[in-house]
């Protein structure tokens, strides 16, 4: 064990961001309903229609569920909008909390560590090398493959060879991604080796060579925390649409996974964290469900362990590859919240963990799988509205617009500031429409595969594709397929209730330029241009490691440690 001086500290959160968020948010709820009440009580029907007892009674049901809805997208938007600003408006402060972390001596460290790489079908052998090259000595590495196809299995046999690296595979593939961790980790060879910490990497993960050094520091500093999520940022980008979306990659991590760390439940991403054996093998290791990470997470701080965010310790991933893998990894995501909502929510109804833990978690995990509900009520006020005679026009007031458009493209505003004044005007510009789209078009996704969760389908684990090839016209309209439909009978709809398209304009819109988003892979770069690519961004989201070089004295002596 390394020297630790000062007896260890504990990780604390505070409730100040969601009473913050609450209150802002009770207010704009009370001006709602105190508008919205009247307009219940005396529904504004369309002049010149007789209205049925029962209608009026629809119509009533109706607002009340609008303003329901209404009510909790504002909550949703208040959170992103405080989350972001808060970030900004104190973020030298938050940074300035780590320095007890910083200040931690490792150098005398002797824990031994465990590289824990997974794999299926994706073997990247040069992302697994460099991660490999630490500055920490006491570790050893295993590759856990779960590869089904002839061409990783000997990629990984390959490599394994000639690094001296043992690889493990198993009979069967249950229980997914956490399923083949577990296989391993639980295994009475894995346990007689003693190993101290666990880190988990995904195929496509790049560790900095400082990551084991500064990754125990938190586990030195604080006796509570039981996982440490490192940073990350997007490189590789070696196409045009991983290029334009790359970016909101490295602007989300530091923003809202900080806030997380300090004010709400911050939990492991899947990837580049470490995790301390004993919090592992107390939580039952990896829940077998497609969100295991998060899952594990819960798992963790029941048994009464937090999970730490390290800002200052920076891996590299790479963005979805195209937008066939983006969709995928959509709808992955989808049916794992929805998956997880099943499981998890009575638990964390139960847990111990804080108020404001349990609702950071709702707020952050359950809008996936309430995409269905949204659509449900777009659809409801094209078609029942007009049918009860309810004059929509006459319900809403002009100063309901400016919350819901400021919430409506809150969660783009944290990489408006990130951004906007640091790239290209036009680019900027382009990036902000084809953000609209990429998400947008996402809606019938999320769609399916809520509807298909709600009715029983069991969900599905489904590794990301790590390759592209090129696009063609026929190709696009038959993956796209769903979501042409879906825009198109949006349209009908509109036109046949309301006769016009405004309405349903942004949904329609969005789904219609998926189509051209698929196109955007099919624009390649060269080596040298996505190194420069690369550079470009990096150079504005890594200078948040000068930061935290500056700010550690310790680090300052050890630049081996911090690394270059």
């Amino acid at each position: 064990m390394g020297k630790r001086g000062k007896s260890k500290g504990t990780m604390q959160k505070s409730p100040a961001l969601y009473i913050t968020m609450l209150a802002l948010w009770t207010a704009l709820s009370i001006l709602l309903w105190v508008y919205f009440v009247p307009k219940i009580a005396r529904v504004p029907f369309f002049e010149n229609r007789r209205i049925s007892l029962p209608m009026q009674i629809g119509a009533r049901v109706l607002l009340f569920g609008n303003g329901v809805f209404i009510t909790y997208f504002w909550l949703n938007g208040v959170k992103d909008f405080l989350y972001v600003v808060w970030y900004y408006a104190f973020r030298r402060r938050l940074y300035a909390r780590y320095n007890e972390v910083l200040a931690v001596d490792v150098s005398r460290a002797r824990d031994k560590i465990l590289l824990v790489y997974c794999t299926c079908n994706d073997f990247d052998g040069d992302s697994l090398e460099r991660s490999m090259k630490q500055t920490y000595p006491h570790f050893d590495t295993v590759i856990l493959d779960d590869s089904t196809e002839t061409e990783y299995k000997e990629k990984v046999n390959e490599f394994a060879l000639s690094h001296g690296i043992k690889v493990v595979r198993r009979q069967d593939r249950t229980g997914f991604k956490a399923g083949n961790i577990n296989h391993y980790l639980f295994s009475e060879e894995c346990k007689e080796k003693g190993y101290g910490y666990y880190v988990i990497l995904d195929s496509d993960e790049i560790l900095p060579e400082n990551y084991l050094y500064e990754s125990l520091r938190y586990f030195y500093a604080y006796e509570n925390v039981g996982l440490v999520q490192a940073n990350h940022v997007s490189d590789r980008n070696r196409n045009f649409f991983m290029k334009l979306f790359h970016i909101g990659v490295n602007s989300h991590w530091p923003t809202y996974q900080t806030m997380k760390h300090f004010y709400g439940f911050s939990t492991m991403l899947g990837h580049g964290a470490m995790i301390k054996r004993e919090c592992y093998e107390r939580a039952g290791g990896f829940p077998p469900l497609v969100a295991e990470d998060l899952c594990l997470s819960i798992e963790a701080r029941n048994a009464g362990y937090f999970v730490a965010f390290a800002p200052n310790i920076i891996c590299r991933e790479e963005y979805p590859v195209d937008y066939v893998a983006f969709k995928k990894r959509h709808s992955k995501w989808t049916q794992g919240n929805l998956e997880f909502i099943k499981k998890y929510t009575g638990k964390i109804s139960k847990s111990k963990m804080r108020w404001f833990e349990k609702m950071d978690i709702v707020l952050f995990t359950y809008n996936l799988p309430l995409t269905a509900v949204f659509a449900f009520f777009i659809f409801v006020n094209l078609t029942v509205a007009p049918l009860l005679g309810v004059n929509l026009g006459k319900v809403y007031a002009p100063w309901m617009i400016i919350p819901t458009i400021v919430f409506f493209f809150s969660p783009m505003l944290n990489d408006f500031i990130q951004w906007a004044f640091r790239l290209n005007p036009l680019r900027t510009l382009v990036y902000t429409l084809s953000v609209v789209a990429l998400y947008g078009s996402m809606l019938t996704t999320s769609l399916v595969s809520a509807l298909l969760g709600i009715f029983g389908q069991k969900a599905r684990f489904i590794v990301t594709p790590k390759s592209s090839k090129k696009i063609d016209f026929l190709f696009a309209l038959r993956f796209q397929w769903k979501e042409l439909l879906f825009s198109t009978f949006l349209l009908a709809v509109s036109l046949f209730f309301h006769g016009g398209v405004l309405p349903v304009l942004l949904i329609v819109l969005t789904g219609y330029a998926s189509v051209g988003l698929l196109f955007f892979s099919n624009i390649r770069y060269t080596r040298t241009q996505t190194k420069e690519i690369d550079g470009e961004t990096e150079a504005i989201s890594l200078r948040i490691q000068k930061f935290f070089v500056k700010k550690s004295v310790y680090a300052q002596k050890n630049e081996k440690i911090i690394g270059k």
